[in-house]
Formats: C-alpha cells, structure tokens, sequence
C-alpha cells in the first residue's frame, strides 16, 4: 500500500460522490419547492469535500506512523470535527434564520454521507496496515 495510490483512490470516490451529491441538488432545486434547497448548496460540497480530504490525509499519516494508536487518534479527530461542523452549521442557521431548515438538512445529509466514505476508507487502510504487520508501539 502506498500513499500516492490510496489518496487517488480516495480522491475519485469523494469526486464521484460529490458528483452523484451535486445531481440530486440539481433535481431538488429544480423540482423542489424552494424551501427544500439552501443556496449554500454548492459551498457545503465544496466545504465537505476538501475537510473530508484533509482529514483522511491526516488520518491515513497518523495511521501510518502509529497503527496501534488509530482508535484514539480516530475518536479525538471525530470529537474535533464534529465540534468544528457544529460551530459552522450553528453559526449559519443564527445568521441566515430563513435558510436554517434546509441548511440543517443538507448539512446532515452530507455529513453523514461524506463521513461514511471516509470512515469506509479508513478503517481499508487500517486494516491493511495491520494485514501487513506494519504495527509499531511507536
């Protein structure tokens, strides 16, 4: 397993959700009533698919250097981000009260989508670490 070939792999399936993500917020926002669409729509995508990037790079070097440590390291990074998603997701709704339901729900939406694809990854690559016997008690 090498780094170059996981982060490309990884790099089409967020491109290819986000693609599948992006047709169906064409569909809402053109057969949908208004208020089931947030004009944030296009930025939330953008936003989950770069953190969810980052956060399977620093995931995938952290799991590199320490798979024994990947559950603590794995529990403290989903803490984080959740806080961090909260933060976002509150201080919009509080800006923009008018948008705030469909904000709430897309958001949601996309981060339990955008989580499952990088949880599904990672816990690949943990477990090829371990299949390798690349374990440290670094």
């Amino acid at each position: 397993m090498n780094y170059k070939s996981t982060i490309l792999k990884f790099i089409r399936t967020l491109v290819t959700t986000s693609l599948l993500l992006a047709t169906a917020g064409f569909l809402v926002y053109v057969y949908a009533p208004e208020q089931y669409y947030t004009p944030a729509f296009p930025f939330l995508l953008v936003f989950f698919l770069l953190a969810t990037l980052i956060i399977f790079h620093y995931m995938y070097k952290a799991v590199e250097k320490r798979p024994m440590r990947f559950v603590n390291i794995f529990i403290l990074t989903t803490m984080l981000k959740l806080l961090a998603y909260m933060a976002v997701m509150v201080t919009y709704a509080l800006l923009n009260r008018e948008d705030a339901r469909a904000f709430v729900i897309t958001f949601f939406i996309f981060y339990v989508i955008f989580t499952s694809v990088e949880v599904i990854a990672l816990l690949r690559v943990n477990s090829e670490f371990m299949q390798k016997g690349d374990i440290s008690n670094k």
